[in-house]
């Protein structure tokens, strides 16, 4: 049997979304599992970012894409895209700091507390952020 795998060239442990579905389901540390799924999510997340930016970035030369542009993300919906861009950079830039500290310092004995800290950080800055970037568009208007 192991012959004729090898044969065809195919590895028993070859990646696939059918293996890496079985590996989360049956994956018992809830929190490093967690880190690392949503580590890879938002590093996708940002570069599709990064790709719509330079898009948007190219349309400076003509004045009348430009302000196109710019109309467009000033709806309240791209406002609340930019809370949640805001909240993707810091999981990713406070997640990759867990994870230098963990591979210089702790290894996995504290990767529960590490990643719980992570997100309570997360939480704050995008709390703080969000506010800054929805009140004029949401509460401001609300206000006396």
């Amino acid at each position: 049997m192991q012959e004729n795998i090898e044969r065809s060239g195919q590895s028993r442990n070859r990646p696939s979304f059918r293996t890496f579905l079985f590996t989360a389901s049956s994956y018992r540390k809830l929190a490093g599992m967690s880190a690392w799924l949503l580590h890879r999510f938002t590093g996708l997340a940002l570069v599709a970012y990064l790709v719509l930016h330079i898009i948007g970035l190219r349309s400076l030369a003509d004045p009348v894409a430009f302000e196109a542009y710019v109309t467009t993300y000033r709806n309240p919906l791209f406002k609340m895209a930019e809370v949640m861009l805001l909240g993707s950079v810091a999981f990713h830039a406070f997640n990759g700091l867990r994870i230098m500290i963990q591979d210089a310092f702790y290894r996995s004995e504290r990767q529960r507390q590490l990643f719980y800290g992570v997100l309570v950080l997360t939480f704050a800055v995008t709390l703080v952020g969000g506010l800054s970037i929805i009140f004029p568009y949401f509460i401001a208007p609300m206000l006396p």
